[in-house]
């Protein structure tokens, strides 16, 4: 009897260990965060997409944009611009917006706001989803205000193996941000949630190393099946065929 009181003594520590260690990763994370200034990314951003073009796709949120460093190539078809800075949070984008969003005046703009915000949030569930849909609402009412003619494209919160904790929430954020676009005419949502989750498993395959960004073929196939053909609807019912590349001759929206 002792032997086996040893034994589930040790099995709980250890579980009680590894749970610490994704707490403790995580008070690491939200301080680093605390910390960081994204205006040298910004700054990299502005020195390499001049505000000459415009009126082309933005690409704007959080690291799974930003990681994309073969984007352009990857969907050379079309005008693109990558203006995402990894880790950033719905505070940094509206914070950034007077130097890498407006000054640009995209025809569409492609968000991914994941779960940067509610990663470092406290409280219940329902307190940090009622938190984050407030101001992920303020966000794009704003963004709105400032460019009219845009068309904005929310992307569903992706679902990482790196971040399982957070399934569940992720899940609820995305259902809110459908409801939330069906009620604006300029506002899109993309449910991209079946590229990595079948409803029962997490497709590890599409992810790099940390579990938590896409690999190319991840990127690739995130944007075959679900960016390209919002793309191609919002072209077709607008006509904005600006968006894309015509050989020396760039069409006019």
């Amino acid at each position: 009897m002792k032997k086996r009181t040893v034994k589930m003594i040790a099995a709980a520590a250890v579980i009680g260990g590894i749970g610490g260690m994704i707490a403790y990763r995580e008070k690491i994370m939200e301080f680093l965060a605390s910390l960081h200034s994204w205006q040298k990314e910004v700054d990299r951003i502005r020195e390499k997409y001049s505000t000459d073009r415009k009126h082309e796709i933005l690409f704007y949120g959080a690291s799974n944009f930003a990681m994309w460093d073969q984007m352009e190539e990857d969907m050379a078809e079309y005008k693109v611009q990558n203006h995402a800075f990894g880790g950033s949070k719905d505070t940094d984008l509206v914070k950034f917006a007077d130097q890498i969003l407006y000054p640009y005046d995209p025809a569409v703009v492609f968000f991914q706001t994941g779960s940067n915000d509610y990663v470092m949030m406290k409280g219940t569930d329902e307190e940090k989803a009622a938190k984050c849909m407030a101001y992920k609402k303020q966000m794009f009412h704003t963004f709105h205000e400032k460019l009219p003619d845009a068309k904005f494209v929310i992307m569903s919160g992706l679902l990482l193996p790196g971040r399982t904790q957070y399934l569940d929430m992720t899940l609820r954020i995305n259902r809110e941000l459908k409801e939330l676009a069906e009620t604006e005419e300029w506002l899109y949502y993309v449910d991209a949630e079946a590229l990595t989750y079948d409803g029962k498993t997490l497709d590890k395959s599409l992810f790099r190393e940390d579990m938590i960004h896409l690999n190319h073929e991840g990127e690739l196939r995130w944007y075959r099946e679900y960016i390209e053909p919002q793309i191609r609807e919002l072209i077709e019912k607008y006509g904005v065929e600006g968006l894309r590349k015509c050989g020396d001759r760039e069409m006019q929206i």
